[in-house]
C-alpha cells in the first residue's frame, strides 16, 4: 500500500506519510461519500469500516454455528 505509519513516542513519530500506491479515485470517492476533509481521514474512516464489517460477518457466523449447535442438541 506505501502507507507509512508514525507512531508517537517512537523513532517513526517523525516519518512523513507517503502515498504513493493509493487508489486516488477510490481516495476520492471516499472522500466525497464520507465528508472527510482529508486524505487521513478518509483512510482511516474506511480501515474503521472495513474492520467494522468483518467482525459483524464474523459475529452473525458465530450466532449462526450457536443457534444451529442448540438445535442439534434438542
Amino acid at each position: 500500500m506505501g502507507v507509512v505509519v508514525s507512531r508517537p513516542g517512537t523513532e517513526e513519530e517523525n516519518v512523513t506519510p507517503t502515498w504513493d500506491d493509493i487508489d486516488t479515485d477510490a481516495l476520492r470517492e471516499t472522500m466525497r461519500f464520507s465528508g472527510a476533509l482529508s486524505e487521513v481521514e478518509a483512510v482511516n474512516l474506511a480501515l474503521r469500516v472495513y474492520a467494522a464489517r468483518h467482525r459483524s460477518r464474523a459475529e452473525a457466523e458465530r450466532e449462526r454455528e450457536r443457534r444451529s449447535a442448540q438445535r442439534h442438541a434438542c
